[in-house]
């Protein structure tokens, strides 16, 4: 069944997101209950680092394919701050895509576009304070050290929408990785088909429950209304596991999925 889908969570850094009480004193039973009822909800949307999501697909059968990623080139057409971030994203799991594939030139590149994307949206500290170039170039070819580098970059990002106040910053660049990871896996599946890196697709089903969550969280102001719908429509492919005993999509059902995540995809990235 869907609920009971295996998905491995690696021991990096995860994003929470976690909603706090607007009420100074709960003077009543019933909304006491309430609180409790709303904070073990929240406790829920705990999403995993592009990285990690990469290195699930990688060990399914995520080859390389150096033409499938977006263009650096793009990066300066992103003018709005949602496209940025949701960009920010799509060339965070790029990077990780690349680091994973010991493709260390393309990942420092990926790393130059995220620094342009940060000064942006007035992030540029969270790259000063690394370093990253120069250790990616002299850690070439140490797949350990350039996860390392990876997952340090993740929790630093992590802290910094934390202690800046931009908490609600992080489902949305997430959700631009999750949408390129997935887009990443459906188009190395169509070049070379395999069941495993079909489950992986499979199971990213909890992965997006969690994020729909926790966009919906961030949603007061109705800004991401139409990428909450345009993810919820990639959800519907994952109902029929509810009804089925199988823990895997048939290659019809992955292909329609295939072909929603990448028209999605497509959409992110022509701004």
């Amino acid at each position: 069944m869907k609920k009971q889908l295996l998905f491995i969570l690696l021991s990096s850094s995860f994003l929470w997101f976690a909603c706090e009480s607007n009420n100074e004193n709960v003077t009543t039973e019933e909304e006491l209950v309430e609180e409790v009822a709303k904070e073990e909800e929240s406790m829920s949307y705990l999403l995993p680092s592009p990285l990690q999501i990469a290195e699930i697909f990688k060990n399914s059968g995520l080859t390389y394919i150096g033409d499938l990623t977006n263009s650096t080139e793009l990066a300066s057409s992103y003018n709005t701050k949602y496209s940025q971030k949701l960009n920010f994203g799509v060339y965070s799991a790029d990077m990780a895509y690349c680091i994973i594939n010991n493709q260390t030139q393309s990942a420092i590149n990926y790393l130059s576009t995220l620094r342009e994307l940060s000064e942006k949206m007035w992030m540029t500290d969270v790259f000063n304070t690394m370093g990253l170039s120069k250790r990616l170039e002299n850690n070439v070819g140490e797949q350990d050290s350039l996860t390392t580098i990876m997952a340090d970059l993740q929790i630093r990002l992590d802290n910094y929408l934390d202690e800046n106040g931009m908490g609600y910053t992080g489902p949305v660049i997430f959700a631009g990785a999750w949408i390129e990871t997935m887009y990443l896996g459906a188009k190395v599946n169509q070049t070379n088909s395999n069941d495993k890196l079909i489950y992986r697709l499979t199971e990213q089903s909890v992965v997006l429950e969690n994020l729909l969550k926790a966009l919906e969280q961030i949603n007061e102001d109705n800004d991401f209304d139409e990428l909450i719908a345009d993810l919820k429509v990639i959800n519907e492919n994952f109902d029929v596991l509810e009804e089925s005993e199988e823990a895997k999509l048939t290659d019809e059902q992955v292909e329609k999925l295939s072909l929603q995540v990448i028209d999605l995809r497509n959409k992110i990235i022509r701004n």
